[in-house]
């Protein structure tokens, strides 16, 4: 099974600090509040897509997210439970402003603070290619530039930001 567009949104791309967009900025004060947005203050809304509508490029919906955490349900900005096909004005696609994992490196460069292990979203075993391994955060004896905490390889997290794209560590 390959990876959904979410994680390919978040992962990789072409974004600079300098493109900065709302969401981004959003994201940003998401980190440093420790509070995300309701569904009602985000606009949140369920789309009703069929299959073959999101494999067309203008598709809008949150599978194709940069904020989308797909399997948990979850998204970075919008609190409670989301699903692939909801939108809110938060939509952020693929090469859209910056990658979430450089935005939580920003932050972490402006607070000094390292995220707690539960709000990475870490999962014991991370696709293929989308792992701890592949991330440009990851360092060796199992140390993360993002989160606090011990780290294996194979594990991945909800910031991952594949080696070779982006921000410069």
């Amino acid at each position: 099974m390959g990876a959904k567009e979410s994680a390919v949104a978040k992962s990789s791309g072409q974004q600079q600090e300098e493109d900065r967009t709302t969401p981004d900025v959003t994201f940003f004060h998401v980190l440093s509040s420790k509070r995300k947005i309701s569904k009602k203050e985000a606009n949140y809304q369920e789309e009703q897509i069929e299959r073959k509508e999101i494999q067309d490029q203008s598709s809008s919906c949150c599978i194709k997210c940069k904020f989308n955490l797909g399997d948990e349900k979850k998204c970075h900005i919008v609190e409670a439970e989301i699903n692939d096909y909801g939108i809110s004005k938060f939509f952020s696609p693929k090469g859209d402003g910056m990658l979430p994992g450089d935005i939580v490196w920003d932050f972490i460069k402006k607070t000094g603070r390292k995220l707690d292990y539960n709000e990475g979203y870490v999962i014991d075993e991370g696709a293929k290619e989308y792992q701890c391994k592949d991330c440009k955060y990851y360092m060796y004896y199992g140390n993360c530039l993002l989160i606090k905490g011990d780290f294996t390889p194979e594990m991945s997290c909800g910031f991952i930001v594949k080696i070779g794209n982006r921000t410069e560590v």
